[in-house]
C-alpha cells in the first residue's frame, strides 16, 4: 500500500505542477453503479449509448472526480490536505479502458487561511484531448 505525500504549505510553490495517469476500469464503474445505484443507461447499457451516438457506455464523471480526490489526498498535496470545493466542467466523454493523465498545477497559494489553489485538467493519453478541466480549493492542515 502506498503512503500518502507529506507536503507541507510552506513547501508548496505557486506555479508547481504535478501529474499521474490513472485508467478507467471496469471495477471502478462497477463500483460506483453498486454503491450510488446511478444506473442511467448512458452508463450501463451499450444500445442506449450507440444509439445516443457514442460508441460504448461512457464511464460515470464521479470516477473522475475519484481519481481527484486520491490525487488530492495521496499524492499531491497528500495527507494534510482537505478540499475544500471543487469546479469540473466536462468537456468530453471517458470510457472503460481510458487511460487519463491527471496534472494540476498550484495557482495560488492563500496564506491566511493555508490554502492552496489547483487548476486541473484530465487529458486522454491516447487522443490527447482534455475529457475535464476545473479549479480545487484545498486547506493544508498543521501537523
Amino acid at each position: 500500500m502506498h503512503s500518502a505525500s507529506d507536503f507541507s504549505f510552506d513547501e508548496i510553490r505557486e506555479n508547481s505542477e504535478f501529474s499521474r495517469v490513472y485508467r478507467i476500469d471496469e471495477r471502478e464503474c462497477d463500483a460506483l453503479v453498486s454503491t450510488f445505484n446511478d444506473r442511467s443507461p448512458i452508463h450501463v447499457d451499450q444500445a442506449y449509448a450507440e444509439a445516443a451516438g457514442f460508441p460504448r457506455t461512457i464511464s460515470h464523471g464521479a470516477i473522475l472526480q475519484g481519481f481527484l480526490s486520491h490525487f488530492i489526498g495521496m499524492y499531491f498535496p497528500g495527507k494534510r490536505s482537505l478540499i475544500l470545493s471543487v469546479n469540473m466542467d466536462y468537456r468530453r466523454p471517458s470510457f472503460i479502458g481510458d487511460e487519463v493523465r491527471l496534472v494540476a498545477q498550484v495557482r495560488q497559494k492563500v496564506e491566511s487561511g493555508q490554502v492552496v489553489v489547483l487548476v486541473f485538467r484530465f487529458m486522454n493519453t491516447s487522443s490527447k484531448e482534455v475529457v475535464a478541466s476545473g479549479k480545487a480549493q484545498v486547506a493544508m492542515r498543521n501537523e
